[in-house]
């Protein structure tokens, strides 16, 4: 409207438009610098905590890679690699031990005499599947039930066949979790079915048919006869630990040297096999120096993101946050915590490996302590490592590590449902900006129209002037005459 009086020489000639904008910015600008401020200190800080959290997370996933490598645990030296192999568990000691392999675990094998076509019918009734020791080498002698209960397999219409059988059986094994396998094995005399069961002389079945009078071809029990035919028998493992005689249902044992999983390859009776697990002192000892160089880096990182004023009068992003120093202090004091049960002389808390704190607040090394700790007492050496950065398993918390990160995440990024400090402070700002925008519309809208009434009253006025000029130049003229 302004523009349409100023063409028309009614208006105030004033610029509405202008003056509207410049009022509305110089009343906004005070409030929208202030947000501004806000929000790029709520965004430092969300970047520094970041950051943070980054480096501590890294140190913890380092430290984990590290100790799950096994580089840290013994190393394990075996006589006869091709009879059996262990591994060692961080932390475990296994002293020199003698093994002897005597026979290897071995499953329950059955087999269907051949059919030319295995989708030809084979009977319609129910197989059922009974678990545990089945004595005899081919047929069945005896039966001792374990404690596995029955499988019970139906064959209908769509499982008449020695394929379809193959399928009922998988399909009940998979619901029930039984531990037998059904595959379908062909040659020149034709296809067969083989039954497969679980490793230990318990893993063993026998099975039962009813139904159809074809259907007992796939019968396995003690009595009968044309049947399925049992190619291996279900074996425990059986080994000598300095010549104690032991049995196991598996060829992989994980209770028989604490700390040590071992995997049998072979029987041979009477072979002695030499078992032990040794660590390096030097490893071990460039473990710990890495990790107070690690601990040194974060602890430098989170001393500069929280600094004070300096002499340039900056500071860090996260000079006020409880958070970040509670995760420092958190660290400081990780190197008198008790990581280790006491036992006799040896060490129990970093301090006592050698990696302690100076003056400064530093990681320092010992190197005289860490020298008699990782010569005198390795495997408390690993233990106290692995203990610093131990997962939370179950009631069991975690490492100190793992816990200060743990926290510091919550602190970062919040809990479930629950928003952090600056991620509330975000919405704020970006809710003030809203109504910011909203206050401003309101105003221009407010200014213009006032301003807009102004200019046509100062129009009208200066039309009305102008006529009156006119008039009176009018009037002047005509009395002089």
């Amino acid at each position: 409207m302004e523009n349409i009086l100023t063409s028309l020489k009614a208006g105030s000639g004033i610029d509405v438009r202008a003056l509207v904008t410049s009022l509305v910015a110089a009343e906004r600008a005070p409030r929208q610098s202030l947000l501004d401020n806000r929000q790029a200190r709520v965004e430092s800080r969300i970047s520094a905590m970041g950051q943070f959290r980054s480096a501590m997370d890294a140190l913890v996933g380092a430290l984990a890679s590290r100790i799950s490598s096994g580089s840290l645990s013994g190393i394990p030296t075996v006589s006869r690699p091709d009879i059996l192999s262990f591994s060692v568990n961080p932390g475990a000691t296994v002293q020199r031990q003698q093994l002897e392999v005597r026979q290897l675990a071995r499953i329950q094998t059955l087999a269907s005499q051949p059919v030319a076509d295995p989708g030809a019918p084979v009977g319609q009734g129910t197989l059922t599947f009974r678990f545990g020791a089945v004595s005899g080498t081919a047929d069945a002698t005896g039966f001792s039930p374990g404690t596995l209960p029955d499988m019970v397999v139906t064959i209908g219409p769509n499982d008449d066949s020695l394929i379809g059988l193959k399928n009922a059986i998988n399909n009940a094994a998979a619901v029930t979790g039984s531990p037998v396998q059904a595959q379908i094995l062909s040659d020149s005399l034709g296809s067969r079915l083989l039954l497969r069961g679980s490793f230990g002389i318990d893993s063993g079945f026998v099975t039962e048919a009813s139904g159809a009078p074809s259907l007992s071809g796939f019968a396995f029990a003690q009595g009968v006869t044309n049947g399925l035919s049992r190619t291996q028998a279900a074996a425990d493992s059986i080994v000598a630990l300095d010549g104690l005689e032991l049995r196991r249902p598996s060829n992989i044992i994980a209770d028989l040297v604490p700390g040590a999983r071992i995997t049998l390859s072979k029987a041979d009776a009477g072979a002695v096999v030499t078992i032990g697990a040794e660590r390096q002192p030097l490893e071990l000892a460039q473990s710990v120096r890495d990790l107070a160089g690690a601990l040194n880096e974060l602890s430098a990182l989170g001393r500069q993101l929280s600094a004070g004023s300096n002499r340039t009068g900056s500071s860090g992003a996260l000079v006020s946050d409880s958070s970040t120093r509670r995760a420092l202090q958190g660290l400081s004091n990780i190197t008198t915590q008790e990581l280790a049960a006491p036992n006799g002389l040896a060490p129990t808390r970093l301090t006592d490996i050698g990696l302690t704190l100076d003056r400064n607040g530093n990681f320092i090394i010992d190197e005289a302590r860490l020298t008699r700790a990782v010569t005198n007492h390795p495997a408390t050496v690993e233990q106290i490592y692995t203990a610093l950065n131990r997962a939370t398993t179950g009631n069991r918390p975690g490492g100190p590590l793992r816990q200060i990160a743990a926290q510091f995440a919550v602190a970062a990024q919040g809990s479930a449902g629950q928003q952090t400090a600056l991620q509330r402070e975000a919405v704020a700002i970006t809710r003030e900006r809203t109504l910011l925008d909203a206050r401003t519309q309101r105003a221009q809208e407010t200014y213009t129209r006032q301003f807009a009434a102004l200019d046509r009253a100062v129009g009208q006025s200066r039309a009305l002037q102008d006529f009156l000029t006119q008039q009176i130049d009018l009037w002047t003229a005509q009395a002089g005459r």
